[in-house]
């Protein structure tokens, strides 16, 4: 193989040249294209987007509100059902206890006024023919 000498080659010279004094009036140059009051530009579209934003937010709160009233206002109070069932398959609960627990408000609420009379009570007891169930249960 031949040897190769770097120094030994011809120079070659680059295609690349730049014009005498070019990087000395290159800044001041540069500065007198400018043009020199700059027109700010505004968006047309810029305001719109803020007016399309806030009513965007408006109707995010207007559907997220409902939702969470629904699942934060839950009522405190128990309803009859679930408080008779836990009654009645909890036998550890005496009377006198539920009676201790009960206000003088509760025990009026309680109270039911049936304005039956007499008379209609014998017909019903008379027409009916489960009477043996009603006298022993």
């Amino acid at each position: 193989m031949k040897t190769f000498k770097l120094e030994n080659e011809p120079k070659i010279k680059s295609g690349f040249t730049s014009p005498e004094n070019y990087f000395e009036n290159f800044s001041s140059r540069i500065i007198q294209e400018l043009p020199k009051n700059e027109s700010k530009v505004v968006s047309l579209f810029a305001r719109r987007k803020i007016w399309m934003y806030a009513a965007a937010a408006v109707i995010v709160l207007a559907l997220t509100i409902p939702v969470y009233n629904h699942f934060s206002n839950r009522s405190s109070e128990i309803d009859t059902v679930t408080l008779e069932n836990y009654i009645a398959y909890n036998s550890t609960i005496s009377d006198a206890d539920i009676v201790n627990l009960l206000d003088e408000k509760d025990i009026q609420k309680m109270t039911v006024d049936l304005n039956i009379e007499d008379k209609s009570i014998e017909n019903e007891l008379s027409t009916n023919e489960n009477l043996e169930q009603y006298l022993l249960n």
